[in-house]
């Protein structure tokens, strides 16, 4: 006995002209997104930062369009090729999600060497002003 599965139709998930502006929409802002990143002045962002931004920019580049593909092209009556699209958007994700743990772990390293310089001066300018403190009581002194 066949049943007919009505999620399992000849077409895509979503309709093609749904999906395709949207993406659209979706991969210029991206793009300018990772131009506006690339643009960015060290001073402003610290290189590293920028290139884990950057990796993470181009991995959505890629990952858009096929996801794309996936929802509004590739039909699941076709599984092999939808099986496909899907699992490398799957995996696309999984590194866009791994870079976004790389970029908190590597702001936590950053905040923690600022953190260091900054006790480094707090430590130079205390020493600097008791030594300038004992002067001044050597000086009232004699």
């Amino acid at each position: 006995m066949v049943l007919y599965d009505v999620g399992m139709d000849t077409g895509p998930i979503a309709p093609t002209w749904f999906v395709l502006p949207i993406a659209l929409i979706a991969l210029v802002l991206q793009a300018g997104y990772l131009i506006a990143i690339k643009e960015q002045r060290p001073d402003r962002m610290p290189p590293s930062r920028k290139r884990i931004r950057i990796a993470t920019g181009w991995l959505s580049i890629f990952a858009i369009p096929l996801s794309a593909y996936g929802f509004g092209i590739a039909s699941p009556s076709d599984a092999g090729t939808f099986t496909v699209v899907w699992m490398l958007v799957i995996g696309l994700i999984a590194a866009i999600v791994m870079l976004a743990v790389l970029d908190a772990v590597n702001t936590m390293r950053l905040q923690r060497k600022a953190g260091y310089r900054v006790r480094k001066e707090m430590r130079e300018h205390l020493s600097q002003d008791l030594d300038e403190l004992r002067e001044q009581q050597d000086r009232g002194a004699s």
